[in-house]
């Protein structure tokens, strides 16, 4: 009698090791189906960002079968080196900070470019006299000293026929850019425009003169892999791009409230100001295309426009002469319409 109760409380033991077990296979089997992908972007959460977390909010990365972490960068050139230190699988960051990267021997590609319109220029007051690069000789301007906007600010200005040596231009941290020129003792700012303008208008009502106003086009933020990766990770990469550029889609179709809640539920801790970081992305909605890109897909990007930003590049002194666009960009991932 005691034998068959032990026998029977083995058999139930038993059982429920192999219902646990069963559990532990299946629970690990979900886990593996969703791959796992890092990317980094540029900076802390603000306008541009909103596609991206919005596909986050959305599922859309799951349902794809990715489990995606999103890490906030410290700047472009910074996020590129974590993306090439493989501390990130993917980055959103200014492509032309990409190509000087490139043209220095980091192994990276832009798969999709979502701000085709360069978002670089100079923020003047609205009453300010200033109209046309040419009007910037005796001016104090400042600019953020290392950045993707200082790189291009000598070529915009030599494209513009205006001497550098003619204009006050003073270097500033970038974290000071904003109080500096808040501030009013310099008479225009160097910067992104679609990110900083919004954050100063109800201090300094502002208005930009874009860097390609004087021809100096150079693509704004884009999607940066390494290259072994391109087809290494081919599979995983179609589903990420192709995820971000539904996204891109829903919210130029009239969702960028949706946009601006992804972020927010998602970075709490941020304090974000939602009318800034919304006139923040509209305004970067309006730099998504170029003459060469309208009607296109988000996320293509034209071969006519990477020759002609390679020669901007090339005049600014931040890619040498010779490269060709597929040095810096690849269509695979995404299609023309």
């Amino acid at each position: 009698m005691g034998i068959r109760k032990l026998s029977r409380a083995v058999r139930v033991i038993v059982l429920l090791v192999l219902i646990a077990s069963g559990f532990a296979i299946s629970h690990s089997t979900h886990v593996r189906a969703q791959t796992s992908l890092t990317i980094v972007t540029d900076w802390a959460p603000y306008g541009a960002h909103g596609p991206l977390f919005l596909a986050a909010q959305k599922g859309w990365f799951k349902d794809a079968g990715l489990d995606v972490t999103i890490l906030d960068g410290k700047g472009s050139a910074s996020s590129l080196q974590l993306l090439g230190a493989e501390k990130a699988d993917v980055a959103f960051v200014q492509l032309s900070t990409m190509a000087a990267a490139v043209d220095k021997g980091l192994p990276v590609i832009s798969v999709a470019g979502f701000v085709r319109s360069g978002d670089n220029g100079v923020i003047v007051p609205q009453n300010s006299p200033i109209m046309s690069a040419k009007d910037f000789s005796g001016k104090r301007i400042i600019y953020p000293s290392g950045s993707a906007s200082a790189s291009l600010m000598d070529a915009f200005f030599r494209v513009s026929g205006v001497p550098r040596a003619s204009i006050n231009l003073i270097g500033v941290d970038p974290s000071a850019l904003a109080s500096t020129y808040v501030a009013g003792d310099v008479d225009g700012a160097v910067t992104t425009v679609a990110y900083l303008e919004p954050m100063i208008s109800d201090k300094r009502p502002s208005r930009p003169i874009y860097f390609a106003d004087g021809g100096l086009i150079v693509p704004s933020f884009g999607l940066v892999v390494r290259r072994a990766d391109e087809t290494a990770k081919g599979a995983m990469l179609a589903k990420f791009v192709a995820a971000n550029v539904g996204a891109w889609k829903y919210v130029m179709e009239d969702h960028v409230a949706e946009a601006i809640d992804a972020i927010i539920a998602q970075r709490p801790m941020e304090r974000l100001d939602r009318n800034v970081i919304t006139s923040q992305l509209n305004l970067y909605l309006k730099l998504v295309d170029t003459p060469a890109t309208a009607g296109m897909a988000p996320g293509w990007q034209d071969e006519g426009d990477w020759s002609r930003a390679i020669a901007a590049l090339e005049n600014a002194g931040i890619v040498k002469p010779g490269s060709a666009p597929s040095t810096y960009y690849t269509n695979r991932f995404v299609s023309k319409q």
